[in-house]
């Protein structure tokens, strides 16, 4: 038998358990049962089955493949009464085995405090799967790579922080809030903070109406539609005030406050739009009914219009609270504007406001001629649909008034297109947490599988969405779980010339050639820049693969001859006329000067016919055989100007997944050494987004903006030329994608080797003050696709070190004092 209890928490008068359990066969019923103190059942227990489609892949992919799908959900979803001081036995039965787990107040306390969650995840390390996995990886890379693989696990367990104390250090402090009480803003929009509500508990009704009337900022009307069926919800079943007994003691204490009883219950979507339908503000903000606000929402989101007057559109970070209001949680703090990531997922969601002109804009009128804004055939998406289409609006209104010239934004927005930090001119983004959402934890937010409707809905918004804005969608697929998506496009297979500096290494250069030949994607042709070599495998091989995968115009030459040869000759007007052919070709380009990534790509782009331009180490080699289909189907988008790929170490260990502007005070890859089977913080490793650059190990871009933006930087010769060829490409306004199902291994730097020498040093150092002079803006006030309150220490996405980092300031090097 294997089990495990993920969820054991109480509220509500009762217990709520979520966890999985399975005997040798995955198909064997396992029984459930709930015993008090007195070991007799639990009266009003209820018991659901659950999918854990994440517990079939880590054990059953063989059984799967044998014996096809799993019928039975090995998921369970307990939930039993429960009073403080009692005790409770989860009894779990399968194959004439039985495990009885005891839960009462002290060990609730400690399985849901955070030394249990760092002790959870020590154990997992030695699970016989992870026990498997470490001897494989052993036996394939030695005990000095298992070594340090491990340390860095429990490295990582060891420094995880914990959000419930970093949250109340960062906190607003009484002083703040009484100065923004005190502050006259020039502009004073009006917010409507609309809310449905059906059944709300008292307790946690006034925790959010309170909430809102502790606000700093005052100008703001609080607009309820209650759909409880009060025909058949009384106090009995309450447990406390109704919820319209609670909404009027609130009105009647402040006019601010209004409520309506709905004669039924309409459904989410159309309860909201009943409570959107009575507000009167220039702001609509959306909240939950059992949620809670920061005392400086408001003000934050009148500020931000005050700083952005185009402003349209506000979301902020948020974080999750439990229920005694004790413990805060899973902070996420967002990337600004990201388009691509918000196919991905509906990573927006709290606090967000939209102005009302947008809203009315974008609505829709049912028969009785009331105004539609969130649509119940999205229901369990509507926010995400919702979103998508004031998104559409918010980008053409920024069209409209500029005409699609950049140059007609606003002054501060066009410095901000000029530093690469540009997002949006009418989308705002808050970077702090100034909304609590209260856990339920075997809602859609902790356990996604158990709402499946609400993920076909979102699948269906995002297509959509896709179809509205012309883009060639293909279809809307799953993504790493439910609520995440990953957006197929169509592609007209056009000619891409891949650009491979070379020297020596032919067997590296062999795999990464043939990987991208065999590939699904065949309108290929491959220029290899070579630079320098000194091996005569090399001249027989460059003579060799020219003579397999022979380009138009081929002259068949022998090693020798192409070894003698000077540095070949620049072509004529014509060279990017050619259509491409069926098959993959090969041309071998030779530069003699001294090595130059930026120089020797750039001579090498002289020689491509294609309209798009595949950058590519020596080094790589492809995974996924739609990996290229996957990078032309986004960089072919007229918004685009580049996409990166997702490229692991031969450990699986992640290698790239973007690159972040000041990670480790310059620039650096985000998830490094993060195994690849490892969750990433809110799965975006593996999430397709916009970042402000990827690595070139392999980078696909347009040779139109290639050229316009004068390629890569020569003065860059080794370091950060990639980096700063995609800031210039953010410059022009484009999108930088990262695609993570493009999907290959990198060897790095194996051909050119480390930069390990004191020449090397000081030349790497030389150029970072290069690059720093070049983006300084964007080191020293933030990546707009990261987060202030994230850490430039490390890769993963994990909070600021508080004692080395202070929040929202860059990570200081002491060779750029006086840049950055």
């Amino acid at each position: 038998m294997r089990y495990k209890v993920d969820v054991a928490v109480s509220r509500e008068g009762k217990i709520t358990f979520l966890g999985w359990a399975f005997g040798k066969n995955p198909e064997t019923p396992v029984k459930y049962t709930v015993l008090d103190g007195e070991s007799k059942e639990v009266e009003g227990t209820v018991i659901e089955s659950v999918r854990r489609d994440e517990v079939v892949e880590a054990f059953f992919k063989d059984y799967e493949k044998e014996h096809g799908p799993i019928k039975r959900e090995l998921g369970y979803d307990i939930n039993t009464p429960y009073k403080k001081g009692e005790t409770r036995y989860l009894v779990i039965e399968v194959d004439g085995k039985t495990k009885k787990v005891k839960f009462d107040d002290r060990i609730l306390e400690s399985f849901n405090s955070v030394a249990h969650k760092k002790r959870e995840k020590l154990m997992a390390l030695f699970h016989w799967e992870t026990v498997e996995v470490a001897w494989e990886y052993f036996r394939d890379h030695g005990f000095r790579a298992l070594w340090k693989k491990s340390v860095h696990r429990l490295k990582g367990i060891q420094e995880d922080y914990d959000y419930n104390e970093w949250y109340k250090k960062v906190k607003i402090t009484e002083e703040e809030l009484e100065k923004q009480r005190n502050t006259v803003l020039p502009v004073q929009p009006k917010f409507s903070i609309v809310i449905p509500v059906y059944e709300t508990p008292e307790k946690f009704l006034r925790k959010m109406l309170t909430s809102i009337a502790d606000q700093t900022y005052g100008n703001f009307e609080v607009c309820v539609a209650d759909a409880t069926p009060y025909e058949k919800y009384g106090n009995a079943e309450a447990a406390g005030k109704l919820p319209k007994e609670v909404l009027k003691e609130y009105q009647d204490r402040d006019l601010r406050f209004r409520f309506k009883v709905l004669e039924k219950n309409l459904g989410i979507s159309d309860n909201t739009n009943a409570a959107i339908n009575m507000a009167e503000g220039d702001f609509i903000v959306f909240a939950d009914h059992d949620d809670e606000l920061e005392p400086n929402a408001l003000f934050e989101c009148a500020k931000t219009i005050n700083e952005h007057p185009d402003c349209v559109m506000i979301y902020s970070d948020e974080d999750k609270i439990d229920f005694e209001d004790t413990y805060y949680f899973e902070p996420h703090f967002k990337s600004d504007f990201n388009p691509d990531l918000l196919r991905s997922v509906n990573y927006v969601c709290h606090l967000m406001a939209f102005k009302r002109e947008l809203l009315d804009s974008i609505a829709e009128t049912d028969e009785d001629g009331s105004k539609v804004y969130e649509r119940k055939a999205y229901d369990g998406a509507q926010d995400h649909d919702l979103i998508l289409r004031a998104v559409e609006k918010a980008q053409e209104m920024e069209r409209e008034k500029t005409g699609g010239d950049l140059e007609k934004l606003s002054e501060e927005d066009r410095k901000l297109l000029r530093e690469g930090r540009f997002t949006s001119s009418n989308i705002c983004h808050i970077q702090k947490s100034l909304y609590h959402w209260r856990s339920h934890q075997a809602s859609t937010a902790q356990h996604p599988e158990a709402k499946l409707y609400a993920f076909d809905a979102g699948a269906r918004a995002v297509y959509d969405h896709c179809k509205r804005l012309g883009l060639p969608v293909k279809k809307v697929e799953k993504g790493i779980t439910y609520g995440f998506y990953h957006t197929v496009y169509e592609n007209a297979k056009p000619l891409i010339s891949v650009i491979i500096p070379n020297k020596d290494h032919t067997a590296d250069l062999d795999k990464a050639i043939r990987s991208l030949a065999g590939s699904n994607y065949k309108n290929l042709e491959f220029i290899v820049v070579e630079n320098n070599s000194d091996q005569e495998e090399t001249w027989k091989y460059y003579a060799d693969i020219q003579r397999e995968f022979p380009a138009e115009g081929f002259i068949d030459k022998t090693p020798e001859e192409i070894k003698n040869e000077g540095q070949t000759e620049l072509p004529g007007s014509n060279q990017n006329s050619a259509l491409g052919a069926a098959t993959p070709t090969v041309r071998v380009v030779k530069w003699q000067g001294p090595f130059n990534y930026s120089a020797i790509n750039n001579f090498g782009v002289k020689f491509s016919r294609g309209e798009y331009l595949l950058f590519l180490n020596n080094d790589i080699e492809l995974i996924d055989p739609d990996s290229i289909d996957e990078m032309i189907g986004y960089v072919q988008r007229e918004d685009v100007g580049i996409c990166g790929a997702r490229l692991l170490y031969p450990d699986e260990d992640i290698q790239h997944a973007g690159v972040i502007m000041g990670m480790g005070g310059i620039a650096g890859a985000a998830f490094v050494r993060t195994h690849d089977a490892e969750l990433s913080y809110m799965h975006r490793a593996k999430c397709v987004q916009d970042y402000s650059c990827v690595t070139a190990a392999c980078l696909l871009t347009k040779r139109k903006l290639f050229d316009e933006v004068g390629g890569y930087t020569e003065e860059l010769a080794v370091a950060f030329n990639d980096v700063d060829f995609c800031m210039k490409i953010r410059a022009l306004g484009k999108l930088v994608v990262y695609n993570p199902y493009a999907k290959f291994y990198h060897y790095e730097s194996k051909s050119r080797g480390m930069e390990d020498t004191p020449e090397k040093v000081a030349r790497f150092n030389s150029e970072i003050v290069k690059f720093a002079k070049r983006w300084p803006e964007c080191l020293r006030y933030g990546d707009p696709y990261y987060n202030p309150a994230l850490t430039f220490m490390k890769s993963n996405f994990t909070l600021k070190n508080l004692d080395k980092e202070k929040v929202g300031e860059p990570f200081r090097m002491d060779i750029l004092k006086d840049i950055v």
